[in-house]
């Protein structure tokens, strides 16, 4: 687990359909590990991710997820170990949906020495980015799993409710 703060951090996840994945302890959400696919188009990854119940993201969710990851300190490395990189240089990025039909796409990266992740918004449509034969090759997507909640419980919440249980068991073990 890479934890940078009390509040933020991203660890390895189960495989979900086939994919690798990671989740962020920020959001609850589980995401698409970035190296899952190489050299496809982004409309085929889209739609690969989507057929195994996962959302292509849109900018805000990767915002959700990003904001909370400081790459001070040295961090990036720890990502790149969970969340997967490019498999040709030293590159943490993917697309996301800035379209809100999964029409058009920015991206979203941080180099291994950037200080801090970096945005372009409406890059190009979905469909124009072959993801072949350049240094494209090595985009990937932000996807996350559908159905999660976007939250963490909070160690107090689990608490309380272990608490609530046991004063269940203790009154049904008294009327016993």
């Amino acid at each position: 687990m890479l934890s940078l703060n009390a509040s933020a951090a991203v660890i390895d996840s189960a495989d979900v359909g086939g994919f690798s994945t990671f989740q962020d302890t920020n959001t609850g959400r589980v995401w698409l590990d970035l190296d899952n696919f190489f050299n496809k188009s982004t409309a085929d990854m889209v739609t690969a991710a989507t057929a195994a119940g996962f959302t292509f993201a849109t900018k805000s969710d990767v915002q959700a997820l990003l904001g909370s990851l400081s790459l001070a300190g040295g961090a990036w490395s720890g990502y790149k170990a969970v969340m997967g990189d490019a498999p040709n240089r030293e590159l943490i990025w993917g697309a996301y949906d800035d379209g809100g039909d999964a029409s058009q796409i920015g991206w979203a990266w941080a180099y291994d020495n950037d200080p801090s992740w970096n945005f372009v918004d409406a890059v190009d449509s979905i469909s124009n980015i072959p993801n072949a034969g350049s240094l494209d090759t090595d985009l990937n997507i932000w996807a996350y799993q559908t159905g999660q909640n976007g939250q963490v419980p909070e160690p107090a919440s689990l608490a309380l409710l272990g608490i609530g249980l046991a004063g269940l068991g203790l009154m049904r073990r008294r009327k016993a």
